[in-house]
């Protein structure tokens, strides 16, 4: 399975995991947007990766 992480880099933070199977990019960014406005906001710098399977 393939996840799409979003991660902080000020905060040294994964804000989220979501699976590409059953979220589509465009749904991922609309959770972003409404879940992490305000860290945006704050000036810190978000970032999203692929990942092919998850490592727990």
């Amino acid at each position: 399975m393939k996840f799409k992480e979003i991660y902080c880099h000020d905060c040294n933070l994964f804000l989220a995991r979501y699976n590409l199977k059953y979220f589509t990019d465009a749904k991922i960014t609309e959770l972003v947007r409404l879940y992490y406005s305000m860290h945006i906001k704050s000036g810190h710098s978000i970032a999203t990766r692929i990942l092919d399977r998850l490592d727990v």
